[in-house]
């Protein structure tokens, strides 16, 4: 990306993003910005679908990769591979569909959205296999397979308990902004500064506070 605070691009511009895939650059950007543009170009008129379908396998394998650490391989007698499975397709399936809840959860919080229909998926299993031992494996003390089912409000009060823990004035505003795709400065749209009306290097840094505080709080995004 060429902008100097490596700010992604408007989730419609496609021809940046397309840019972005052929430079290999995916790995740099959150995965729900990834979802955004996917769900922004997909069966879009007049887009070239390859650049699309690259981000969709990306976004494909990471989902796997995720849900693979999570799910107990102690449990099942298939390692739990057939749960992996099951989530990773439902969750593919609401990627790609453009009224999923769960793929607008994808968007807006990646991992906890997985994690949570990870646990749900297991709670199945483990009541036709009439076992009551811990199926998620939790080595960052993020998911507590104990928890009840979490409803889409539910997942979204705890993302809003997590953003209230920012601190900062406007800290919270511009990374809300930012996780809805916009950037700190954009010559194509609206963006972060424009909105919020603040000059480009305060949306930076503000952003760049907000990160730090999440890392604090959850980890890397």
């Amino acid at each position: 990306m060429s902008d100097a605070d490596d700010e992604p691009p408007l989730l419609d511009d496609h021809r940046t993003w397309r840019r972005i895939v052929k430079q290999g650059q995916l790995t740099r950007l959150p995965e729900g910005v990834i979802v955004g543009a996917i769900r922004a170009n997909y069966r879009c008129e007049g887009v070239d679908q390859d650049f699309v379908r690259e981000m969709i396998v990306f976004i494909s394998d990471r989902m796997l990769s995720i849900l693979r650490s999570e799910i107990s391989t102690k449990t099942f007698p298939d390692g739990g591979n057939d749960i992996v499975e099951a989530v990773h397709d439902a969750m593919l399936k609401a990627l790609l569909s453009p009224t999923a809840a769960d793929g607008e959860g994808l968007r807006k919080w990646f991992k906890p959205t997985l994690r949570n229909r990870a646990i749900d998926h297991v709670r199945r299993a483990r009541a036709k296999m009439k076992l009551m031992p811990d199926m998620v494996d939790d080595p960052g003390g993020m998911v507590d397979p104990r928890t009840e089912n979490f409803s889409e409000a539910e997942q979204e009060a705890d993302v809003q308990r997590i953003l209230n823990c920012l601190r900062g004035k406007g800290v919270r505003d511009v990374f809300e902004l930012h996780m809805q795709g916009y950037r700190c400065s954009s010559i194509k749209g609206e963006s972060i500064s424009s909105i919020l009306e603040i000059d480009p290097d305060t949306a930076s840094k503000r952003l760049a506070s907000a990160k730090q505080q999440l890392e604090k709080l959850i980890g890397r995004w």
